[in-house]
Order: structure tokens, then C-alpha cells, then sequence
């Protein structure tokens, strides 16, 4: 098998970003620009308020019957399941309280009605804007995406969805309506200068079969209309207009990975057995309800992580112990006969809540289980509503942000008394639902001896761990080419870890990034690691890898790579021993610079 071709900055005038891989696909094709030109609103005096908000209405009526054909679209093209990511944006619309507020301050101080949705809808999109939250994100753009949609119906102008050709959509920011209201021209790949991977844009683009990039700030800003562009959605890399030899490179390397996925997707259903008889559990990460119907096809043995933080970004108030139930049977139903490990609500940091709390440094502050300790009540209601949920199928519970075993303990205690509130109203639940711990401080990994004794498993989340261990804040951009979770002080504590819950008898699983990266899989699974749990769309490659590898000597090369003392030693060691033993996935999901 010849080499894969990478392409290569800047070779015969081209020019390469870099972002965010949203959806997996390759696309080569002439670039069109969505123009988003800023809504310029201004503050007017109107005479006369009631005509005032009779043009509101009809904005609000008008971009109410838009969303609602959006939404019969995406439900035709992908399903009644994924297309309810736009029922939020349409209960937006009909939030009577909310435009009640707007239309007393219309009649109050006789503003004009631009002003008055555009300053009320960015009081909420600011708020949710202040998190590194990658949800409230997305939050913040419904919002502001409803707001823009009012406001360009005020003004009756027209948004550009249809065209001729088949280009790819290169823009400032892509909402899920441009997702579905474009995806009905034969658009070959989607390309923003914002944007995460779990965003309800990029999940839509998944759904529709269309290869996506995200965050790549700048793209809008070096292309134009007509320009030859390559999109590369499993790397998050486009080349502007490419030369000769990259274009040719890359069409042979679309053939190759189109191939490689029919092959990955027709495997996706068995299990990662080791050649020599070792089974491990590869599961999916999961926060939104919509990635629900991705885990069957993409062969998850359930979710390793449901963040359940996200529940309270469509509420002025965390939702009650019912509400939290019936989402949570949803999650334990699509996941049947797989568990489901709940963790429990992950807030403060650099993640939104529904209180405000000005602090010093919140990543280091109030946050994850020591602030749901501070608000026993509020724990109790979820723990009430998770084994609710247990009645329907299996569930673990999972304390995120735990610095001490003390901290499990009193957790516990109340996951006990939760317990029995529920026994004195003859409420069934499963007793012997498990609860485990998310690894995560510095602390925690040094004290995971102390804490196996009190859970049935333990989790480790590289991310925060890594940025404690290194003291780096990786949203920092001083800094944050300094946050390296293959340094080997990160991959001695993800041993220690793993270790420490096998001595206690317990299962060890990692659901942070690392675990969705295979140029880390069998490292961690020589590790001993039992569980992986990274978004669906990695789960056949992680499976494809752990298949085909032995596992006694994936031990060998682990006890290797902890004798290492640099993290570019160990990444070049991990991608020689990816790209000699399974090359087509080397070249498919490592980008040149992992390498």
C-alpha cells in the first residue's frame, strides 16, 4: 500500500487552515460565499407604538411559519429525531413571556421594535456568550440566530438559500436552518470561521452526509466566490486554491476514505476484541438529545458520558425532578440494553448557572460536585430523577469536579437518602444502580486508591486533568500551545489511575478527548484501560484499531512509552506505530501536524 499524500502549507501559492473537523467527508469543489452582513439597528422614537407592534407580530409570525417549513424539511431529510433540534428555536418564538416583556417596553418608551427585540435578545446572548461552554455556545447562536430572523423580517428583506451549481458554503458562522435550508441545493461541504464539532449545525451536517469544518476564524476573510477549495472534515483542514499535485492527492485520498468508511460503518456493530481475547467497552459522549439515534449505527455499547448540564440553558431555572426524569428515560431507552452513566450537573467553571457568582478564578472555584454539596436539595432532585430513570433500563451515576473522598462519602449519603424518599412513595427504581467518579483534579488521581473503595467505577477526564497537571488554560491563547495531554506526567497519572482502580477491583473507563483519539487507543488500552468514551462518530475507527491489535503487546508498547520523558518522543513513537500498522486510518483521522 503506497503512502498517504498531506498536504503541505503554502506549496505553489495555496493556502491551508486549520479548524475543527465537524463532519468526516472530503470535498474538492468552487467556494460561494454566504455573505452574513451585521443587522444595523437603530434607536428611533415611533409615535405611534401600537402600529409599532403590529409590524412585530407579523415579524414574529412570519419567522415562526420560516422555521416551521425548516423544520418539515429537516424532518423529511433526517428524521423527526434529529429534526427536533429546531423545536428550542421555535419555542423561542412563542415564548409569551418573554415578548410580552417586549412589547410593554415597545409601549413604554415608544422605542421601535428593532431596538427593543435587538437589545432584549442580546441581554441572553451575552450571558451565554461569557461561558467557554461549547453548549451555552450554541445556545447564544439559537438566540441570536431567532433575533436576526426577527429583525430581517422587520426590515422584509430577503435571506439567499437557493443557487445554481454545486459549490461549498463557506461562511462567518453556520446555524442549523443554514444547515437544512442549504442542504436543498447540492452543496458539497460546509466551511465556518466559528463553530464547535458539537454544535446542532455540525450535528445536522453529520446527519445530512455533508463534510463540514468549523472554527477556522479566518476562512471568509481569504476566499472568494469561484475560488477552488478542498475540504477535509476528518483532519478540520481546507486548501485554498490547491496546486496540481494537491488536488490530485487529495481526489485519490477521497476515493480512499470513502472506502475506508463504507468498511468502518459495515464493522461498527462488533465488538473491540483484541486479537488475543481482551474485550473493552467503547461507549459515546453525549449531551444533546439529538445525538441519541447516531449510537446504533455507529456501534456504541452505550453512553460513557451524558453531560447533563445542558438541560438548564432552555429553562430560566434548572428543570424539576419530573422533567429531568422524562429526559433521562429517553437517554436509557435509545440506549437499551447498554447503560447509560448520568454525571451529575457539571456547573460553574467556565459553565453557566442560573445563579451569578463573580469569582476570582472560577475554574479553580465553585464548581461540579462541590457546588451541588452546597445545594443538597438541587442533587437529591436529580438523583431522584436519574433512578427514576433506572426503572426504564440500566444507569450509573457519576460525580464530576471530586477533589476528596470525603466529598464522595457525603455524595453518597445523599444519593442514599434520595433513595429512600423514593422507597416512601413506592417508587421502583434499580437498587443496585452504580455510581462512579469522574478523575479529573490532580488529587483525585493521587487519592484514587482512597476513592475506589467507595464507588464501582472510576472515569478519567483528560481535559481538566490535563490543565491542572500543567497548570495550563487551554482557552488561553498565550498559553494553550503549552496544553499537552501526551506529556508524560499526564500519561504516568492516567496509569496510576487505572492501576488504582484495578487494585480495588473496580473498572476504569476515559471519557475526555483522549479517548476519541486513535493515536492514543492502543497506548491506553495496553494502559488497561476498560472503557473508552468519545463522540459517536470515532467510535468504528476506535473499534477497527482495538480489533486489530494484540494485547499483550500493546503492554509492551504502553510500559515503553512511559519510560519516555518528552511528549513529542511518545507522539512520533504513537504515529509511527499507527501509520506501520494501520495506515489508512493514520492518514484519514491524524492531521500532518500530530505527526
Amino acid at each position: 500500500m503506497s503512502s498517504e499524500p498531506v498536504a503541505h502549507p503554502d506549496v505553489g501559492g495555496e493556502i491551508v487552515l486549520r479548524g475543527v473537523g465537524a463532519s468526516p467527508g472530503i470535498a474538492i469543489g468552487k467556494v460561494l460565499v454566504l455573505k452574513k452582513d451585521g443587522i444595523v439597528v437603530e434607536e428611533k422614537t415611533v409615535d405611534d407604538p401600537a402600529a409599532e407592534l403590529e409590524r412585530l407580530q407579523k415579524a414574529i409570525d412570519r419567522s415562526t411559519y420560516e422555521l416551521d417549513k425548516i423544520y418539515h424539511t429537516a424532518r423529511e431529510k433526517i428524521g423527526e429525531d434529529k429534526a427536533r433540534i429546531f423545536e428550542a428555536q421555535l419555542l423561542i418564538l412563542s415564548d409569551p413571556v418573554f415578548f410580552d416583556g417586549v412589547k410593554h417596553k415597545i409601549t413604554r418608551t415608544k422605542k421601535n421594535a428593532e431596538y427593543v427585540v435587538s437589545t432584549e435578545f442580546s441581554k441572553q446572548v451575552e450571558q451565554l456568550r461569557r461561558s467557554d461552554n461549547e453548549v451555552f455556545k450554541q445556545r447564544a447562536m439559537e438566540i441570536e440566530d431567532s433575533r436576526n430572523r426577527i429583525l430581517r423580517n422587520l426590515a422584509e428583506a430577503k435571506l439567499r438559500s437557493r443557487f445554481e451549481g454545486t459549490p461549498i458554503v463557506v461562511t462567518t458562522e453556520l446555524t442549523p436552518a443554514d444547515a437544512v435550508l442549504l442542504s436543498r441545493n447540492a452543496v458539497l461541504g460546509y466551511v465556518s470561521d466559528f463553530g464547535g464539532a458539537r454544535s446542532h449545525a455540525s450535528i445536522l451536517s453529520r446527519s445530512l452526509g455533508i463534510p463540514a469544518v468549523v472554527g477556522l476564524k479566518e476562512a471568509t476573510k481569504h476566499v472568494k466566490d469561484g475560488d477552488e477549495l478542498i475540504l477535509d472534515g476528518y483532519r478540520g483542514v481546507i486548501v485554498i486554491n490547491p496546486s496540481e499535485g494537491t488536488l490530485r492527492r487529495f481526489t485519490d485520498r477521497k476515493k480512499w476514505c470513502e472506502q475506508l468508511d463504507t468498511e468502518l460503518m459495515s464493522e461498527a456493530a462488533e465488538p473491540a476484541l483484541t486479537t488475543d481475547g481482551r474485550r473493552v467497552s467503547i461507549e459515546a459522549n453525549i449531551e444533546l438529545l439529538e445525538e441519541l439515534p447516531l449510537l446504533k449505527p455507529h456501534g456504541a455499547d452505550g453512553i460513557g458520558l451524558f453531560r447533563t448540564e445542558p438541560l438548564i440553558i432552555d429553562s430560566d431555572s434548572i428543570p424539576d425532578e419530573m422533567e429531568q426524569a422524562e429526559i433521562f428515560r429517553q437517554a436509557v431507552e435509545a440506549a437499551s440494553p447498554n447503560a447509560v452513566v448520568f454525571r451529575t450537573f457539571d456547573i460553574g467553571g467556565d459553565k453557566l448557572f442560573v445563579e451569578d457568582h463573580a469569582e476570582p478564578n472560577p475554574f479553580l472555584g465553585w464548581r461540579g460536585i462541590r457546588m451541588m454539596l452546597d445545594r443538597p436539595e438541587l442533587l437529591k432532585d436529580q438523583f431522584r430523577a436519574i433512578l427514576r430513570a433506572s426503572a426504564f433500563g440500566k444507569c450509573k451515576i457519576m460525580y464530576p469536579m471530586v477533589a476528596t473522598d470525603e466529598e464522595v462519602i457525603r455524595a453518597n449519603e445523599l444519593l442514599a437518602e434520595a433513595k429512600k424518599s423514593l422507597d416512601a412513595e413506592g417508587v421502583k427504581y434499580d437498587g443496585k444502580l452504580e455510581v462512579g467518579v469522574m478523575i479529573e483534579i490532580p488529587s483525585a488521581a493521587l487519592m484514587s486508591k482512597e476513592i475506589s473503595k467507595h464507588v464501582a467505577f472510576l472515569s478519567i477526564g483528560t481535559n481538566d486533568l490535563t490543565q491542572y497537571l500543567l497548570a495550563v488554560d487551554r482557552t488561553n491563547e498565550l498559553v494553550a500551545n503549552m496544553f499537552e495531554e501526551f506529556h508524560p506526567a499526564v500519561l504516568r497519572t492516567i496509569k496510576f489511575t487505572i492501576d488504582s482502580g484495578h487494585d480495588a477491583g473496580i473498572k476504569v473507563a476515559m471519557c475526555g478527548e483522549m479517548a476519541g483519539n486513535p493515536l492514543a487507543t492502543v497506548m491506553l488500552l495496553g494502559m488497561g484501560l476498560d472503557e473508552f468514551s468519545a463522540v459517536s462518530s470515532m467510535l468504528p475507527v476506535l473499534k477497527k484499531i482495538i480489533r486489530s491489535t494484540n494485547y499483550k503487546s500493546a503492554r509492551k508498547l504502553a510500559r515503553q512509552l512511559l519510560k519516555m520523558d518528552s511528549a513529542d518522543e511518545i507522539k512520533k513513537a504513537l504515529a509511527d506505530h499507527l501509520k506501520a500498522h494501520f495506515e489508512r486510518i493514520y492518514f484519514t483521522t491524524i492531521s500532518d501536524t500530530d505527526s
